[in-house]
C-alpha cells in the first residue's frame, strides 16, 4: 500500500502554484482553509476538469504544513477493504474516483469505517468523483447519507483562455512552446474539451520530438489530420 500513498512528486507537480483557477477560486480558498475538527469535502466534475489536480494540490499543501496525508486513487487501487486500514490516523485522506468503489457492500463498509475513524479523530476527508453524491447510488444507506451531507463543490470547467494556459504549461514542462497562432488554429478546428485537447497534445508532443520540430500549424495539420 505504501506506493499508493503520498505519490505527489510523481504527478507532474500538481500543486496550487500551477493550477489554472478559472472559476474555481472559492473552491481553492476552501481547500487551503484550516478546519477546526472533522471536515468532509466532495469534489465533482467531468473527466479532465482538474479534480485530481486539485486533490494532489490539497495534499501537497497539507504536507508542506507538516500534516500526515494519504492519497488513494481508487480507480487503480485493489478493491480490497484492507487498503483503507489505518488511514483514519492520517490528518487528510483524499479518495479519488470514489465511484469505482460504490455498489459493493464490503467496500462501502470499509469506507464507512474510515469515515467514522476520521470523524472520531477530527481529521479531514476529501472525496473526488465524477458526479455529486446526491446523484450516485450507495449500497450502504448510512454511508450515502453522510457523504451526501459533505460540503459539495463542482469543479468548473475552464474557458478557452484557461485551456490555453493549461496547454501552454504542459508544453513548457516538455520543453516546447504553444504560440497564440497555433492555439487559435487548433481551437478553431478541434473539439475543445480539455480531455480531447490533452489527448491531442500528447500526439503532438510525440511527433514534435520524433521529428525534432516545434509545435507549428503544419505539424498540427499533419498529426491531427486537419
Amino acid at each position: 500500500m505504501n506506493q499508493q500513498l503520498l505519490p505527489f512528486t510523481a504527478q507532474e507537480g500538481r500543486t496550487f502554484a500551477n493550477y489554472v483557477v478559472g472559476g474555481n477560486g472559492d473552491l481553492v480558498d476552501r481547500l487551503v482553509r484550516p478546519d477546526d475538527g472533522f471536515a468532509a469535502l466532495w469534489l465533482w466534475g467531468p473527466p479532465a476538469s482538474g479534480k485530481s489536480h486539485l486533490a494532489h494540490a490539497a495534499c501537497h499543501w497539507q504536507v508542506g504544513r507538516g500534516a500526515k496525508v494519504a492519497y488513494v486513487p481508487l480507480a487503480s487501487t485493489p478493491e480490497d477493504p484492507e487498503v483503507l486500514h489505518g488511514l483514519a490516523g492520517y490528518d487528510l485522506v483524499a479518495l479519488d474516483d470514489l465511484q469505482h468503489w460504490l455498489g459493493r457492500l464490503e467496500l462501502e463498509r470499509a469506507l464507512m469505517g474510515l469515515y467514522q475513524g476520521l470523524v472520531a479523530r477530527g481529521h479531514r476527508l476529501l472525496v473526488v468523483a465524477q458526479r455529486p453524491a446526491a446523484a450516485l447510488g450507495f449500497a450502504l444507506d448510512d454511508l450515502g447519507s453522510r457523504l451526501r451531507a459533505a460540503s459539495s463543490w463542482e469543479v468548473r470547467e475552464l474557458d478557452d483562455a484557461g485551456k490555453g494556459l493549461v496547454l501552454a504549461d504542459r508544453a513548457r514542462r516538455r520543453g516546447l512552446e504553444v504560440t497564440p497562432p497555433v492555439l487559435d488554429f487548433w481551437f478553431a478546428r478541434r473539439e475543445r474539451t480539455l480531455s480531447r485537447l490533452l489527448d491531442d497534445f500528447e500526439r503532438l508532443d510525440r511527433a514534435a520530438w520524433n521529428e525534432q520540430r516545434r509545435l507549428t500549424v503544419p505539424l498540427l495539420k499533419k498529426v491531427l489530420d486537419l
